[in-house]
């Protein structure tokens, strides 16, 4: 059976001297493991270079091998490549990227999850301004999706966010798993609004580390993002 599905890009490993074994998360049937030989050859028609982190593409490919690895029969990429000549948004993917391929190491037939995905790296593509807050909202959007939304309590006698506990609270106690008051000050002020919330970078930054640890304490998949560091440096 030929299967026709829009697919992501979600990881990419160099097999032997010229080949390259891909996962793609497919629309119609999750994750699919590919090979791809010769990818590193002039004018082959899949070369490298379509397979960055989270690009997006038709693919088709034939699903009657037994094999896990399959062989694609055509691709046809959504956006240019030329995004990734961009330091910021391309930091930016590669971030989205390392969290996603954790989360979803595993992941089946998901089309809510699928269409979440698309949108999100569209605004990644799309984006002229207002950059650094992306990754953010990213990260509490990607909670809901996950199932573990903050729920906003926030209040003068609940000025503290646990990590643990998804809601603000009215003590802090420090290195044990909440946000500071500014910073859980601007997450509140996060989810309740759409425009960009002006803040120092270092609560921004902050914050920024401690929505990862959110997703820690909830995912045992997830460990160390080594891709914070650099999104951190390269954002203002």
């Amino acid at each position: 059976m030929i299967v026709s599905t829009p697919g992501i890009v979600m990881h990419a490993t160099k097999y032997g001297d010229t080949s390259l074994i891909v996962k793609i998360f497919t629309q119609q049937q999750g994750n699919q493991s590919f090979i791809i030989k010769n990818a590193f050859r002039k004018n082959n028609r899949f070369a490298a270079s379509y397979f960055s982190p989270l690009a997006m593409m038709d693919i088709s490919y034939d699903d009657h091998s037994k094999s896990s690895l399959k062989y694609l029969k055509d691709i046809a990429p959504r956006r240019s490549a030329t995004l990734y000549y961009d330091p910021a948004k391309s930091s930016i993917l590669l971030f989205y990227n390392e969290i996603l391929y954790k989360l979803l190491m595993d992941a089946g037939e998901d089309e809510v999850l699928f269409s979440f995905l698309q949108e999100e790296i569209t605004k990644v593509y799309d984006a002229k301004e207002n950059m650094s807050e992306l990754p953010l909202r990213f990260l509490l959007r990607l909670s809901m999706v996950m199932g573990y939304y903050p729920e906003d309590n926030f209040s003068p006698e609940n000025g503290y966010f646990s990590l643990q506990e998804c809601r603000f609270q009215p003590y802090y106690v420090e290195a044990a798993g909440y946000l500071s008051e500014q910073q859980s000050r601007y997450l509140h002020q996060l989810l309740n609004q759409e425009e960009p919330v002006p803040v120092a970078r270092g609560v921004r930054t902050a914050l920024l580390k401690g929505l990862v640890a959110y997703f820690q304490i909830h995912n045992e998949q997830i460990r160390k993002i080594d891709s914070l560091e650099i999104l951190s440096t390269i954002l203002h």
